[in-house]
C-alpha cells in the first residue's frame, strides 16, 4: 500500500513537473521580452478579438472592436517581418506585409463601389511605412529624413506610384466598360492599352443588347396575351403611345450609354400580320463622320386567336458609311 501511494505522488510530481516546465515554454514563447516587441500588439490583438466573438454588445462596438484587433495585428506582423529572417539583402518584407494587411482591411470596410481605392492605395501605403522605418532605424532623424530624397529611395517610390497608376488605370477601364459595355464590339488588338482576348463582336454593343430584349418582349407578349391585346400594342407603337425600348430596358437594367441610343420603330400593316423594323443608332462620340446602327426585322402574324412573332438576324449599318450616305473607309 505505501509503494503504491509513493508511485502515485511520484508520477503527480512528475506530471506537475512536465506542467511547469511546459508553462514556462509557454509563457516564454507568448510574453514579449521587452515592451516594445511584435508579441505585445499581438496579445492586444488576440484579446480585442476574443472580445469582439464573447462580447455581448451593440454592432457598432464590434466593428470597432474587431478594427483595433486587426490594426494590432497588422502591426505586429509589420515588427515581425522588420526583423530577420523576413530581410532580404537589407531589404525588409514589413512595408508590402503591412500594406497587404492594410489592403485587406479596406476591402472589407469599403463599401462594393469603392473597394477600388484599397487597390490603388496598397503600393503608397508600401512607400509610407517604408519611409517610416528607414527614418525610425536611423541613428540620426535628420540623416534618416535625407535618406528619403536619395536616388535609391525615390526610385522606389515611382516604381509603387506607378503600380497605384496601372490599377487606378485598370478600374478607371472598367468604369468606362461597365458605363459603355458597346466599347467591347470594338477591336483591341492593336491597343497600346486595353488588352484582351476575345474577338470582337456586335454581340457587346448595347445597341444589339437593346434590340434582343425588345424581341423577348415581343415574344413574351405574343406567348401570354390573345391576338387583339398584342395588335392593339402593335397600333400603340405605331402612334407612339407606347414605347419598346422602355420596356426592354426594365428587364435589362439602364446604364449611361444607353441615353445615346436613338431606337426608332416602324410597322407595316398586313392582312393578319404586321411588319415591325426596329433600327437602334448611336448618336454619342464616334472617332469618324459614319452612321453605327442596328436593325432588326420582325413579323408578327396571326394564327387563331395567338400572334407568333418571327424576327430576322440583326444587321449592322455598312462599315464606313458616312451619314450622308457616302461610302468611307472601313471601320476599324
Amino acid at each position: 500500500m505505501m509503494k503504491q501511494f509513493i508511485d502515485v505522488t511520484q508520477q503527480l510530481t512528475k506530471l506537475t513537473n512536465n506542467l511547469w516546465e511546459t508553462n514556462k515554454k509557454l509563457q516564454k514563447a507568448i510574453i514579449p521580452p521587452k515592451v516594445v516587441h511584435w508579441k505585445t500588439p499581438l496579445l492586444l490583438s488576440i484579446f480585442l478579438a476574443l472580445l469582439t466573438v464573447a462580447a455581448v454588445t451593440d454592432r457598432g462596438t464590434r466593428t470597432l472592436l474587431f478594427d483595433m484587433s486587426w490594426l494590432f495585428f497588422t502591426l505586429s506582423m509589420g515588427l515581425l517581418t522588420s526583423q530577420q529572417p523576413f530581410v532580404i539583402n537589407r531589404v525588409s518584407l514589413s512595408p508590402w506585409v503591412t500594406s497587404i494587411l492594410i489592403g485587406l482591411w479596406l476591402l472589407i470596410r469599403l463599401p462594393s463601389d469603392k473597394k477600388e481605392i484599397a487597390w490603388i492605395s496598397g503600393p503608397l501605403i508600401a512607400v509610407v511605412v517604408l519611409a517610416i522605418i528607414e527614418v525610425w532605424k536611423s541613428e540620426s532623424k535628420r540623416e534618416g529624413i535625407r535618406s528619403l530624397v536619395r536616388p535609391q529611395f525615390l526610385m522606389i517610390t515611382l516604381v509603387h506610384l506607378l503600380f497605384s497608376c496601372w490599377f487606378g488605370f485598370h478600374f478607371l477601364i472598367q468604369g468606362w466598360i461597365q458605363q459603355y459595355p458597346s466599347v467591347l464590339s470594338q477591336d483591341f488588338r492593336q491597343s497600346d492599352y486595353v488588352v484582351t482576348f476575345q474577338q470582337p463582336t456586335i454581340n457587346r454593343s448595347r445597341g444589339v443588347v437593346i434590340l434582343n430584349a425588345m424581341e423577348r418582349y415581343l415574344q413574351n407578349e405574343a406567348r401570354t396575351k390573345p391576338w387583339p391585346q398584342v395588335e392593339q400594342m402593335l397600333i400603340d407603337i405605331d402612334n407612339e403611345r407606347f414605347f419598346l425600348k422602355n420596356q426592354a430596358l426594365q428587364t435589362t437594367g439602364l446604364v449611361p450609354e444607353d441615353s445615346s441610343w436613338d431606337v426608332k420603330t416602324s410597322i407595316v400593316q398586313g392582312e393578319s400580320r404586321y411588319q415591325l423594323e426596329m433600327q437602334a443608332t448611336w448618336l454619342g462620340l464616334v472617332f469618324r463622320p459614319e452612321i453605327y446602327s442596328f436593325t432588326k426585322s420582325c413579323e408578327v402574324s396571326q394564327i387563331g386567336n395567338r400572334a407568333t412573332v418571327t424576327c430576322d438576324g440583326i444587321k449592322r449599318s455598312q462599315p464606313g458609311q458616312k451619314k450622308d450616305g457616302t461610302a468611307g473607309d472601313s471601320q476599324v
